[in-house]
């Protein structure tokens, strides 16, 4: 991608323009590119307008990819713990449910004794 429309991309995104869906994958393909190449820093120093003059720095650029990728990137929508899961096993928590249910209720009987033996 040409850096000319990176930056272009990367300004409207920073001072809140919509970007529609293949924009943001070009933004964001682009900026993994740089990053790749070693080449982010050409983005440093660019100045850019959210109610008053800002200059992009490195570490702005550093949180700026992280939200294109989380805005445009592909993420998976369930959560990657069931994942793991191989079906018809159990997790910890179902395993263990009744030692944890059992501490808990052994932990608020103490609490409840404590409170009782004061008043």
């Amino acid at each position: 991608m040409e850096l000319q429309v990176l930056k272009t991309l990367l300004i409207r995104f920073l001072e809140g323009d919509q970007l529609t869906a293949e924009e943001g994958e070009q933004l964001l393909a682009g900026l993994e590119q740089l990053i790749e190449q070693r080449e982010e820093h050409q983005l440093v120093g660019m100045r850019y307008y959210i109610e008053e003059e800002k200059v992009l720095s490195e570490g702005d650029l550093r949180e700026v990819y992280w939200e294109v990728d989380m805005f445009y990137g592909h993420h998976e929508e369930d959560d990657h713990h069931h994942e793991t899961l191989v079906p018809g096993e159990e997790d910890a928590v179902h395993g263990w449910g009744w030692l944890y249910a059992l501490l808990v209720g052994l932990v608020v009987a103490v609490v409840y004794w404590l409170v009782a033996a004061r008043v």
